[in-house]
């Protein structure tokens, strides 16, 4: 037995979603069959394909609409504007009565699965749930990026049907207009992770638009940026591999020899393998043995030698980096 009920389709913001692309990405619109959006400077711009036509996301032109399966939050598009039943994107015992492209929502009754082959509720038919459709493998082209809205250094892209993750490189924010990663001081992105201190930020920033460190690690710093809400606001960054921040003249990444610096030096180093650093302050003449960012051990070069953080070795050479000579 089949009933009806006022039709009721999932929610999509194309404002939402825009913000997260890169200016001139085309995505389909969820809510039809023949419908697309282009995203120009985060806003949405919506366009339509020509009668019997289906929008293809990732050659974007509009195709034949027998060449295409379409996924929609609205089941009836499929249908192009003919009466007849439609399966429910969202529930397997969900269906729709379609009538010009509008349809009235039923349920089957409970244990009884919607059967799109014949049109009727069946007791315990095996259902397998298509994509949902707002699944991004469902809005955009494949490999296409869009910024993560939960961090300021990931993002996603769809590949075969998977939605992967992925995150820039320590020092870099996602940006999302330009579809790429970028230096955080170009990114409007407020960073919410155990990154930020317990201090307020007046106590790191006396003004904006600089860097400084985050006192707690060599490689970690605070971009001083300002927000007409909350004022003077700390977004977090880590230096690229082999680099330390240096607080001078407003901040920057510098190469790790050349910088003091008293927290752990093994900071951003490999997992994988040992590493050896030199030590602070003690003329080049000792290392820190370290695995997976942390300190395992300590050695001194025999016979009065330099250690060359470098080239990773022992050296009757004069070391002078100043990371380590004596202040």
């Amino acid at each position: 037995m089949l009933l009806y009920f006022v039709a009721v389709y999932a929610s999509f913001d194309p404002n939402e979603i825009c913000g997260l692309l890169s200016n001139g990405t085309r995505i389909k619109d969820p809510r039809a069959c023949n419908a697309w959006i282009t995203c120009i400077d985060g806003a949405p711009h919506a366009g339509t394909c020509p009668d019997n036509l289906f929008y293809d996301r990732n050659t974007y032109t509009c195709v034949n609409s027998s060449s295409i399966k379409c996924i929609s939050s609205n089941p009836c598009a499929s249908l192009n504007n003919e009466s007849g039943f439609a399966a429910d994107p969202y529930a397997c015992n969900g269906y729709y009565y379609c009538n010009k492209g509008s349809g009235s929502h039923g349920e089957c009754q409970s244990g009884f699965n919607f059967n799109p082959g014949t049109n009727d509720c069946i007791r315990g038919y095996p259902c397998a749930l298509k994509m949902n459709p707002d699944s991004y493998c469902n809005i955009l082209p494949d490999g296409v990026f869009i910024k993560d809205p939960t961090n300021c250094v990931g993002y996603q892209l769809c590949w075969k049907a998977q939605v992967l993750s992925r995150e820039c490189p320590n020092g870099y924010y996602y940006n999302a207009l330009k579809g790429d990663c970028d230096y955080p001081f170009n990114v409007e992105c407020i960073e919410t992770s155990s990154n930020l201190p317990d201090l307020p930020s007046s106590e790191y920033c006396n003004r904006t638009g600089v860097f400084v460190s985050d006192r707690n690690s060599c490689n970690g710093y605070y971009y001083c940026s300002n927000n007409d809400t909350a004022g003077i606001v700390l977004q977090h960054g880590i230096c690229p591999t082999g680099r330390f921040f240096d607080g001078s003249n407003s901040g920057e990444c510098v190469p790790r020899t050349n910088i003091i610096c008293n927290y752990n030096r093994c900071v951003g180093l490999a997992s994988d393998k040992i590493e050896l650093v030199n030590e602070t302050n003690d003329g080049c003449h000792g290392y820190t043995i370290c695995q997976g960012g942390t300190s395992i051990g300590n050695g001194t070069c025999p016979d009065n030698g330099y250690f060359d953080e470098l080239n990773q070795l022992c050296t009757n050479e004069v070391v002078n980096f100043p990371a380590c000579a004596t202040s």
